[in-house]
């Protein structure tokens, strides 16, 4: 089973924004973006990283708001361990 560790949400429950992290990376959830290869998040999920965790991120014309590229998260079992609006998804990050 793959375990998720909370490193920090938006909301007391772990929803979105969240990030986590597992044993082959990092799980971020945020909002949906069309391609669903990113989501967007506030940049303070930044402050939620261990020291020397990285994320790629990128700029949007949102003040406040990054997107974080990654490998949308499929897996059956790490999707039943999120709380996710049907506006939300996960991307991998490794």
């Amino acid at each position: 089973m793959t375990t998720l560790r909370l490193l920090g949400s938006g909301s007391d429950h772990g929803a979105c924004p969240a990030v986590y992290v597992t044993d082959f990376g990092l799980i971020v959830q945020g909002d949906r973006i069309a391609d669903g290869h990113a989501v967007a998040v506030p940049h303070q999920l930044l402050d939620w990283l261990e020291p020397g965790m990285t994320l790629p991120v990128e700029a949007t014309d949102t003040p406040g708001v990054i997107l974080v590229p990654g490998t949308p998260v499929t897996d059956a079992e790490v999707l039943g361990q999120l709380t996710l609006e049907d506006y939300e998804t996960a991307v991998e990050v490794r």
